[in-house]
């Protein structure tokens, strides 16, 4: 006698099969008809985990049996299990007996345990597909896939929400597919999924992500619930109109409850935009005349005349020489020097993006002569290249996908190579030019790679490989590349991009202000891809200009932009800062280099730069590290000859302000314009006030200059060493 249980498996079975599939709404699936192998049984494989990276869909698989990660190669997928190991994953006369079943069942010991059990849909479909051939048809491709929702706003912590997934296939028929999507929570603790009844729980406030993924479509879900438990006042611009980028920062903060920061003085600004577009800190004499202007465009005035500045082309092409990685040891010093003097040019004149990534992508000649040329000469062989273009040009991971399909994102190894096999074509010495030989092999194959624009298409014989992807990549309609220009400006000026990490864009990474990211690039774009109009636009946004001070209410958000980020300096702009400040000068090289924002050889003897850690190009650094560094650096600023010798120095400024000012308040507030940029606040006040008290005689007479200089020395090198110094914010 059957069980009630086994009763209930077989009407379940049968409620599955009158329905042709799981969740099966598409036209004409009748019990008879064909399972899809694509699109019916591989959803089954990624939604029980068994092509994931710690399953079967490994580099080398798990126990023999070996998947494409997430079901990427499914021709490969129907071989590995119906023909491997003589066709004994399947018994097609007998499936419930196949082992693909009896170990998803645990019927057989699985080391992945139980995936499903004899009584659901997927155990249905599967058998269903067995009895059928274990063929791989293909009765439809996936067009769309809608999910729903993807952005909702929920009121208190445990509330949740139903998804829906619905796919539409070329056939015109559509399908829900919610139950063989796989769902994932960025962090279990606060997104939980109850897979019965597909509802997400919010457990956490603020925002989190859970990623749907059906085939090779991936939709970010964003849930969020409210930070604070106070409604904001919706009118808190005091009326004024508000720039693209404060529409929508403000509309998130409002949206999640977050108290902004209020706007940064007039000190704390000048600070943060001098540093941010020219890499050095305001002069005492230009700060004070910034902040006695009265006018209320005077911020909006600074912003335009610093960017016009030498100072900013030189300063921003050291960014971008960082992020680029021109590095004198591949290119050696002449290559560096002309590919840095061209990059500088090309800030100077503000030169359209698209046109200088063109150039770079396309160039040939001489790389000690033409600097564009040194893109080319750079990346550790075609595979590097790839890699590199991919990440400055669309801030994409290419390399993900190089060893296997890319497991967050729909890069291919067809991808990876294809777009290797275009760069494979070049001879990289000093002369930089095009070749009819030159190829990569592709892992699966094991034979020469197809060159192939990415996620796109497949080059011919006759395609000039270099000027196809040079054109796909900065074209106005290209998804990356206005996105990934406009995410790396807004990280190096707000501390953090939009979509971060800014080398990791896709759509198991969303952005938090997406729509924000995609109008910064509509105006990128609109203004003819020339950076300066976007650095613009930020800088003046109330969400750059305010304070870094936080709020009880904010001071945990290191997302939202309720208050300005502080951020680390690079090493350059810390030396030239304690240079300027000290009066004492450190000369770079033979050419007695003062300035090292502009030293275009990156492997130039500097213990200074050392010290400060600056960017080892062979490894890109997007932004710089807002920690104090390494133990060297810490060690030389406790007792090092940096600052103790600029400290000690006879023609140096303290020694002169010693002399200068007698007032010992005075040159305490000199010491904080020169270095903070500000003068004490009250509380400073009263604090060097009672240190005045103890280190002074009785009157305030201090025993000699010697005692008196010390002090100072001591609270200088005091300043130089503090994070507030050494950050922007």
């Amino acid at each position: 006698m059957l069980t009630i249980r086994r009763l209930f498996r077989f009407s379940m079975i049968a409620v599955v099969l009158c329905a042709g599939g799981v969740g099966e709404r598409a036209r004409g699936n009748g019990p008879t008809e064909a399972i899809d192998f694509e699109t019916q049984v591989v959803p089954i494989l990624t939604r029980f985990g068994c092509n994931a990276g710690a399953c079967h869909g490994a580099a080398i698989g798990r126990r023999g049996f070996k998947l494409s990660l997430f079901g990427s190669r499914p021709v490969d997928d129907q071989i590995a299990i119906v023909q491997e190991l003589e066709g004994r994953r399947v018994n097609l006369d007998r499936p419930t007996q196949s082992l693909l079943l009896r170990k998803a069942t645990e019927t057989m010991e699985h080391g992945g345990g139980e995936r499903f059990d004899d009584a659901s849909p997927a155990y249905a479909i599967l058998e269903r597909w067995i009895a059928q051939g274990g063929k791989r048809l293909q009765r439809r491709q996936l067009t769309d896939l809608a999910v729903t929702p993807t952005n909702v706003l929920l009121k208190k912590t445990d509330d949740s929400v139903a998804v829906s997934v619905v796919a539409r296939f070329d056939d015109g028929s559509t399908q829900d597919v919610t139950d063989v999507t796989s769902l994932t929570s960025d962090d279990s603790e606060s997104v939980s999924i109850d897979r019965d009844s597909n509802r997400l729980t919010v457990h956490r406030r603020g925002e989190h992500v859970v990623i749907a993924r059906y085939l090779d479509r991936v939709q970010a879900i964003r849930l969020g619930i409210p930070l604070g438990t106070q409604q904001l006042d919706p009118s808190t611009r005091d009326g004024r109109p508000g720039s693209v980028v404060d529409r929508w920062i403000d509309g998130k903060l409002r949206q999640l409850r977050i108290p902004a920061s209020p706007r940064a003085d007039d000190h704390e600004f000048a600070r943060r935009v001098w540093l941010d577009l020219t890499g050095h800190l305001p002069s005492p004499d230009r700060l004070d005349a910034f902040v006695a202007d009265r006018s209320d465009d005077k911020r909006r005035r600074l912003i335009d005349r610093l960017l016009k500045t030498d100072q900013f082309a030189a300063y921003w092409a050291l960014k971008w020489a960082n992020l680029l990685g021109i590095d004198s040891k591949s290119l050696q010093p002449e290559g560096s020097q002309a590919y840095h003097g061209w990059l500088t040019e090309s800030f100077r004149q503000d030169s359209p993006w698209n046109a200088s990534a063109l150039a770079m992508l396309t160039a040939s000649g001489d790389g000690y002569v033409d600097g564009s040329v040194n893109f080319l000469r750079s990346g550790n062989g075609p595979d590097g290249l790839a890699e590199l273009a991919t990440r400055v040009f669309m801030g994409v991971r290419l390399r993900c996908a190089n060893c296997h399909d890319h497991p967050l994102d729909h890069w291919t190894q067809d991808d990876y190579h294809g777009l290797a096999a275009i760069f494979a074509k070049l001879k990289r010495g000093r002369v930089v030019s095009t070749s009819t030989r030159g190829e990569v092999t592709h892992p699966v194959t094991g034979q020469p790679a197809l060159a192939r624009i990415p996620g796109t298409r497949d080059l011919s014989a006759d395609d000039d490989g270099r000027m196809e992807f040079a054109r796909w990549v900065t074209a106005p309609s290209n998804p990356y590349f206005a996105r990934a220009a406009v995410n790396r400006i807004w990280a190096q000026l707000m501390g953090r991009g939009l979509i971060d990490p800014v080398d990791d864009i896709r759509a198991t990474n969303p952005a938090s202000h997406p729509e924000l990211l995609d109008a910064l690039a509509d105006e990128f774009i609109a203004g003819g891809f020339r950076f300066r109009p976007i650095i613009r636009l930020v800088c003046n946004s109330d969400a750059y200009g305010r304070t870094s001070q936080t709020r009880p209410a904010n001071q945990s958000d290191s997302v939202y932009y309720s208050h300005f980020l502080p951020r680390g300096l690079e090493a350059e702009v810390v030396a030239g800062a304690i240079a300027d400040v000290t009066g004492v000068d450190i000369v770079y090289g033979a050419d007695d280099q003062r300035d090292a924002i502009r030293l275009t050889d990156n492997r130039m003897d500097s213990e200074t730069l050392d010290i400060l850690g600056r960017c080892d190009r062979e490894a890109a650094c997007e932004t710089p590290a807002l920690s104090s560094g390494s133990l060297a650096k810490v060690l030389h600023f406790l007792n090092g000859d940096l600052l103790n010798r600029r400290l000690d120095d006879r023609q140096g400024r303290l020694t002169k302000w010693l002399q200068t000012y007698p007032d010992d308040f005075t040159l305490m507030e000199t010491l904080y314009k020169q270095t903070l940029s500000r003068p004490l606040n009250d509380s400073e006040r009263r604090y060097w006030a009672e240190q005045f008290d103890l280190a002074t005689e009785s009157g305030g007479r201090w025993r000699d200059r010697q005692t008196r200089q010390m002090f100072f020395a001591d609270a200088f090198w005091g300043l130089l060493t503090s994070e507030t110094f050494l950050t922007n914010h």
